[in-house]
């Protein structure tokens, strides 16, 4: 357990929103980060409105919403938003579809279908041309799937990426890696090719909470384990970003960081009594 300096209780005191990360700073793997039970029912407890925001896009909506619910975590459809979220919105708005080539796991692709699009398998792509190629986390990645992704990206279809995490962690202290690995085995691949990226830390995601929030960035605490995601879009973006020290993120990275947040606590067990009631 951290102290919380009296300005950082004035300013939580103000805050209408607290938006979560959730692998590494409400749980690791299938284990609940101790204390975070009781800092997200003391959130909803003190009239603030509160979000998750995960950028893993190896689970679908529907996987991550049973998951909470094992965990014993408030949940509601409005309270998820995923980098998925933010990637089928820009597909819809620019028009890229129906049919595009998911390089994602069927979780995600089932999120995909769900919204409409048709998403082509690496021979279906040698009769259709899809209109995108939508790199994610996929945990069932393969040689073919790689290979057609190399070929259509050298093709110059739109490349878009769910987001661009390095790494995830699970439990045990352990990572595996993430979407922003792929990310570079592409360019490397391609000379350099680099995809429109979604999720935290860009103006996507940023847009996506304050819309579902109905409040601006300003009245918002973003909370979260990376300083290359979560801090760099509270700090970029106006919200007020908390590190917690849970997951990726220890003090000699912060300490060479340009990535620096507002407050810096062990973990969410630490926030739980600064929730005043919100006047």
């Amino acid at each position: 357990m951290c102290s919380i300096p009296v300005s950082a209780h004035t300013t939580i005191a103000r805050l209408e929103a607290l938006v979560c990360d959730l692998d590494g700073t409400l749980y690791l793997g299938e284990t609940p980060v101790p204390g975070a039970h009781e800092f997200l029912e003391r959130i909803l407890a003190s009239g603030r409105k509160l979000f998750y925001f995960t950028n893993n896009t190896s689970r679908s909506r529907d996987t991550y919403f049973k998951k909470l619910a094992g965990l014993g975590f408030p949940h509601s459809p409005e309270m998820l938003i995923t980098a998925t979220d933010c990637t089928l919105h820009y597909l819809q708005q620019h028009r890229l579809g129906p049919e595009i080539y998911l390089i994602g796991n069927r979780d995600l692709q089932a999120d995909f279908t769900a919204a409409g699009f048709r998403c082509l398998s690496p021979q279906q792509c040698r009769k259709v041309r899809p209109k995108a190629v939508v790199l994610g986390f996929d945990t069932e990645l393969d040689y073919e799937k790689i290979r057609n992704g190399y070929a259509l990206i050298q093709e110059d279809i739109p490349y878009i990426a769910t987001h661009a995490d390095i790494l995830c962690p699970v439990a045990g202290g352990q990572f595996i890696p993430d979407v922003g690995s792929f990310i570079a085995l592409f360019a490397r691949a391609t000379g350099g090719k680099e995809p429109v990226i979604m999720g935290k830390p860009t103006p996507h995601a940023v847009a996506a909470i304050s819309a579902r929030a109905g409040v601006p960035p300003r009245q918002i605490a973003f909370v979260g384990d990376r300083l290359y995601t979560d801090i760099r879009m509270a700090a970029q973006h106006g919200l007020y970003g908390i590190l917690v020290l849970s997951g990726e993120t220890n003090r000699a990275m912060l300490a060479v960081s340009p990535d620096q947040p507002r407050l810096v606590v062990s973990s969410v067990a630490d926030l739980t009594n600064a929730l005043i009631p919100l006047q």
